[in-house]
């Protein structure tokens, strides 16, 4: 079949593949040239036998005339040919709607995996940020890069924790002026009125309320030390995506472990490691 899929051919009979572009453009030039040899056949053949019945026209009786020559063998296989052609087309055309859908199959796969490693990749650069942070600001600035470019949140805030006086003070503020915001205490760190004892788990509802798409603890393991509440997403962005709620549940762990870690950084007291020091560390 001269339209399918491996019409061509290069070097020693290898098929060459043709875009579906080509196949069409090759199967209406084959079409064309089919039909154009078809008429070609059947004027020679009507050439043929009206030549055949003026030849005998007197021969015949006297005052009769001889009808023109049927032309039935002619118009069967013009029927024929069409009908071979219409097969053609309907075995192209599923051919080619075959071909679209496993392209639109692969290319959704492909999206699908490509946005996977991408937020793989995120995940690991972000828990590496938080982990190598050696001051708050650090953290900050990791917290801010992860809500504002990865999730997609245009304003949030993020509280520090004043365990003195048991309440959340806040500490940074985007999309908004941070003196707009003030304390609260820290029976209301949870968002439902209970200071929460752990990280934020992708499980855990969101609890969102007036003005807040959801609050998340920052914590060292139980030590609550901050809480970012989420606000508003950016203009593009309507709702969290799947992915989304594997950062949040990163920033609540990993970001309370930075603000911990940075914070005793800033103060213990500089001494040299000593043998019996770190031995007496690990023994306990």
């Amino acid at each position: 079949m001269s339209g399918g899929i491996f019409a061509g051919v290069s070097g020693e009979d290898t098929p060459v593949v043709r875009t579906l572009r080509e196949q069409t453009e090759a199967f209406l030039a084959d079409f064309f040239a089919k039909g154009e040899e078809l008429v070609r056949d059947l004027i020679q053949e009507n050439e043929r036998l009206r030549g055949e019945a003026d030849d005998d026209d007197g021969k015949g009786a006297p005052g009769l005339s001889l009808p023109p020559p049927p032309a039935a063998a002619m118009i069967q296989r013009l029927v024929d040919k069409v009908e071979e052609l219409e097969a053609e087309c309907v075995e192209i055309r599923r051919l080619a709607g075959s071909m679209e859908q496993e392209s639109g199959n692969y290319r959704t796969r492909l999206d699908d995996l490509e946005n996977e490693h991408y937020h793989l990749a995120a995940m690991y650069v972000a828990g590496n940020q938080f982990h190598t942070s050696a001051t708050i600001d650090d953290v900050l600035q990791t917290i801010t890069e992860i809500l504002l470019n990865f999730v997609g949140v245009g304003k949030f805030t993020v509280f520090g924790i004043d365990e003195a006086r048991q309440c959340a003070f806040p500490l940074m503020r985007e999309g908004g002026e941070l003196s707009e915001c003030s304390e609260f205490p820290l029976s209301e760190a949870g968002g439902d009125g209970a200071e929460p004892k752990g990280p934020w788990r992708s499980r855990d509802p969101l609890a969102p309320s007036e003005g807040v798409l959801t609050s998340l603890p920052l914590v060292a393991g139980t030590r609550l030390v901050g809480v970012a509440r989420v606000e508003s997403f950016l203009p593009q962005k309507s709702d969290f995506a799947d992915t989304d709620f594997g950062l949040l549940e990163l920033v609540s762990e990993h970001a309370g472990v930075g603000i911990e870690t940075a914070w005793i950084r800033a103060h213990a007291r500089e001494v040299p490691m000593q043998r019996a020091a770190v031995e007496n560390l690990v023994t306990g």
